[in-house]
């Protein structure tokens, strides 16, 4: 089963056609804590589907598991930065 991990999250993504699901970490220096947010985005178009803040690692990757479990796991090495849009 495909799944994202607190081992794996940062590094690896949940893939479905052109939908992409994952978890993103937002630091806040004022409080010097970081949150993180689940996502789903449209790859092609860059339109965001879903997003949610957790204060909870383990919260963000229960969502995006339960959501979205079933889709393709994927490396971010298996790309790297040549399919980055802000790179164009």
């Amino acid at each position: 089963m495909n799944k994202l991990t607190e081992l794996n999250y940062d590094s690896n993504v949940l893939v479905f056609r052109d939908r992409q699901a994952g978890i993103s970490e937002i630091y806040d220096p004022e409080s010097a804590t970081f949150s993180y947010n689940a996502y789903c985005l449209e790859k092609k178009v860059m339109k965001e589907l879903f997003t949610c803040e957790y204060d909870f690692l383990t919260d963000a990757i229960e969502v995006i598991n339960a959501e979205f479990g079933s889709w393709e796991l994927e490396s971010f090495d298996k790309k790297g930065c040549g399919s980055c849009v802000a790179k164009k």
